[in-house]
């Protein structure tokens, strides 16, 4: 009767072994990247294969080169942070936090061409018929009313303080704050915002009522110092299609529902909170008075602010449970005991050396 052929030698052993070092990989991998990481490296992979898919032309290879060196800066900026522990936490902590807003920073400065390869058309004249069905009216051309000098430079005041307040929190909390939870917060719901927001306009491109409605205004916007600051501004770095959703009303309506959810626990945040607040409001108005967008871009603006700010303590929260159980510090956590003189901040003692690969 013919038996079943044997294992061979050392089979059981071996497929064990790859396992070993399959888990070994995944393990590192975990720690080196944070939830944040992946965020950013999906992200720059969609745009990917856009540009990759787009007709070759010079504007498609300069395009890809940007993205190559995004996810490679990304990359290496995540394994030298949290892989090479040997290396100074000052040194690494420091990178770390540059590379991730640069490459953030970068993925913007890129839209216009980004968007001219993979978007040249429009849908303004679909988001004018939707304004229309929800608003009754288009907002921006009723706002013409308001076109006063002194009322066009208050709100050209708020519209630029975007960039401020964009600064603001990202040198405050990804630069002065105290290593932990709140960092790894609110660069998940920035990562959301920014992501989808840049998604979003691929998906939807438009040039806005200031290009697509300019016949129907009865003349110019009545600005002076503010308005030109505005005006060149978006001229000389402006991506001229960013309109759907409005990430000048998704941006700043993020950073209050972070600081009102930070004042919760701390009272030092109430009054960023009240600030931003009132800001952002003024910045919400300014969008459509200066005619740069539509009803809906807020409206959808709002309801992905309100997403990340809904989000973004939960992942946050579920990603540092995951990683202690893994064994690995938080993901803002750059400290090693014995070799940076000091524990991780929250950090138990079980976890020392945990996640070095390098």
């Amino acid at each position: 009767m013919p038996t079943a052929p044997s294992e061979p030698p050392g089979g059981v052993a071996e497929i064990d072994g790859r396992r070993t070092d399959l888990e070994a990989t995944l393990r590192a991998l975990v720690g080196v990247f944070a939830l944040q990481d992946v965020m950013m490296l999906t992200y720059l992979t969609i745009i990917g294969f856009m540009v990759w898919s787009a007709p070759p032309s010079p504007l498609q290879a300069g395009c890809a080169r940007m993205i190559y060196l995004a996810m490679a800066a990304q990359s290496i900026g995540c394994f030298v942070s949290r892989g090479l522990l040997r290396l100074p936490y000052t040194l690494r902590a420091a990178l770390y936090r540059v590379t991730i807003v640069g490459v953030l920073l970068s993925n913007y400065l890129t839209l216009r061409d980004f968007l001219q390869l993979v978007r040249p058309d429009s849908m303004d004249e679909s988001l004018v018929r939707l304004d229309l069905r929800l608003f009754g009216v288009e907002p921006a051309l009723w706002l013409e009313r308001f076109n006063w000098h002194p009322v066009v430079e208050w709100f050209s005041f708020f519209y630029f303080s975007y960039f401020a307040i964009c600064i603001a929190y990202m040198l405050g909390v990804i630069w002065l704050t105290r290593p932990g939870h709140r960092q790894a917060e609110f660069a998940i719901g920035t990562l959301i915002v920014f992501s989808i927001g840049q998604l979003g306009y691929t998906a939807v491109p438009g040039y806005g009522p200031i290009r697509y409605l300019e016949s129907q205004f009865h003349g110019p916007i009545a600005g002076g110092f503010w308005w030109s600051c505005v005006w060149n501004t978006v001229k000389a770095g402006g991506a001229m299609k960013d309109i759907f959703p409005s990430l000048h009303t998704a941006v700043p309506f993020w950073f209050t529902l972070f600081s009102r959810h930070q004042a919760k626990t701390d009272p030092r945040w109430r009054w960023p909170a009240r600030i931003t607040a009132f800001f952002s409001a003024n910045i919400i108005v300014s969008t459509m008075l200066l005619r740069w967008h539509y009803g809906v871009d807020v409206v959808a603006g709002l309801a992905l602010a309100t997403t990340a700010g809904f989000f973004a303590p939960r992942l946050a929260a579920r990603e540092e449970e995951w990683r202690r159980s893994l064994g690995f510090t938080p993901p803002w956590c750059f400290e090693v005991p014995g070799l940076d003189g000091g524990e991780p901040p929250g950090a138990p003692a079980s976890e020392r050396g945990a996640g070095e690969v390098g």
